[in-house]
């Protein structure tokens, strides 16, 4: 398990949610430092970022994101459950960013 974890929440999460409780989950794991990347939407909200007409946009939202994923130490872990967000995140970066279950399964074993 990584020794840090940095989540982004997703929006839809945000705007229906108290996403705190990702937060909560990942704690529970053994020795890691578990943090919210304090960030908006990461640009793509489904397939806007997609579109021809909205890329650059896309990419002027999620600049915020991708600044504070390329800030975080070597070897962070990036949780986010969007399957949008982790397109992003790895389309912009050079991070993979895993859904929380698959973390938790993996911790399961």
């Amino acid at each position: 398990m990584p020794e840090y974890v940095a989540i982004h929440a997703h929006c839809h999460a945000k705007a229906l949610t108290n996403p705190a409780y990702l937060h909560r989950l990942m704690t529970r794991l053994p020795d890691c430092k578990v943090s919210f990347l304090r960030t908006g939407c990461c640009g793509m909200a489904g397939g806007f970022g997609m579109l021809d007409s909205k890329y650059d946009l896309s990419l002027e939202v999620a600049k915020p994101l991708v600044e504070k994923i390329n800030g975080l130490p070597y070897g962070t872990l990036v949780v986010a459950a969007g399957a949008s967000c982790r397109q992003q995140i790895a389309h912009l970066t050079r991070m993979r960013a895993r859904h929380i279950v698959e973390v938790l399964a993996e911790a399961l074993t």
